[in-house]
């Protein structure tokens, strides 16, 4: 007996990596690059006032790539994991990931535009983060603490494994402060030597910090997360795996690439898997709290719960 899906893809179209912004009575949602016809956009972006459902036709945030970023053998450049923050002074700010032509590593860069849906431009010359001695930079996310303090987790490599790191930006958020902290590292034999798509959200006093685990496309890619009673403390993760193929009856592979979006009052994790061996769609999922820990509601929310509002 074949079991029913628990959950269907909110963009059914490949949107890999996917992180949304609420603007207003207005979603934004934005995946790494993908193609949509003959064209190529390195960063779609497409507009709802639901996140369930009605996505308006993509458009491309960021249609001119900075400088420093390679253009791969197709004359393509590729972008991934973007995340797209407001900002109060000068509009929006895109972190994204893309690699560096001078260092050929993936490094992380900035970009900023007046509108959610772009165009975004530059802000340097240069990547925000690009270390020399780490194999990459990836899957940047900003995260605000309640002390007005800025600051931009990734995660890298290095000797083989991957770290996710926390590290202080300043107030406009174009520049790094000081040094990183380590905050988990690939230390379970599931993880693969790989932990990156960190999400950090703050409930309650405690930090609970989401990242997915194991090869993007290895069949055995799954959410987690961890949690500690502030930044400083070492960060402890939960057992088991949070979310899987097995949560989704088996229906889609790989799920992973994770954000979360707290809109008045209601969480919701967003998150991609594979619907078909080339595409990777986005799904929207209800979480609720227990004792500080998350809990996955994969049934359909209430329609009122899913929309902005004033």
């Amino acid at each position: 007996m074949t079991l029913r899906p628990p959950i269907q893809p909110a963009i059914p179209h490949d949107f890999p990596d996917p992180a949304v912004l609420a603007v207003g009575k207005v979603y934004y949602a934005y995946s790494t690059a993908s193609r949509y016809g003959a064209t190529i956009f390195h960063v779609p972006v497409e507009s709802s006032t639901s996140l369930t459902g009605g996505w308006n036709h993509p458009r491309d945030a960021m249609p001119t790539l900075p400088t420093w970023v390679a253009d791969t053998a197709a004359g393509e450049g590729s972008v991934w994991a973007p995340e797209v923050t407001a900002h109060s002074d000068d509009g929006y700010l895109l972190y994204f990931t893309a690699r560096s032509a001078s260092q050929n590593a993936q490094c992380i860069g900035v970009a900023r535009s007046s509108s959610p849906e772009g165009p975004f431009h530059a802000v340097t010359s240069k990547p925000l983060v690009c270390r020399p001695g780490d194999a990459d930079a990836i899957d940047p996310k900003p995260f605000t603490d309640t002390d007005g303090r800025h600051y931009l987790l990734y995660s890298s490599s290095h000797g083989g494994d991957a770290t996710i790191w926390l590290q202080q930006i300043n107030a406009d958020g174009t520049r790094t402060i000081g040094h990183r902290r380590a905050m988990i590292r690939s230390d379970r034999p599931d993880e693969s030597h790989v932990v990156e798509a960190p999400s950090l959200v703050r409930h309650r006093g405690n930090y609970v910090l989401f990242y997915s685990g194991n090869a993007y496309n290895s069949g055995s890619y799954f959410i987690n997360y961890a949690t500690a009673p502030s930044l400083c403390d070492s960060f402890v993760k939960h057992s088991g795996q949070f979310l899987n193929r097995h949560t989704l009856a088996d229906a889609y592979e790989n799920p992973g690439g994770q954000d979360v979006l707290h809109e008045h009052h209601h969480d919701f994790l967003l998150f991609h898997a594979y619907t078909t061996p080339t595409q990777r769609a986005m799904f929207v999922a209800g979480l609720t709290w227990d004792d500080g820990n998350p809990i996955l509601k994969l049934g359909r929310a209430e329609r009122t719960d899913m929309e902005p509002k004033e």
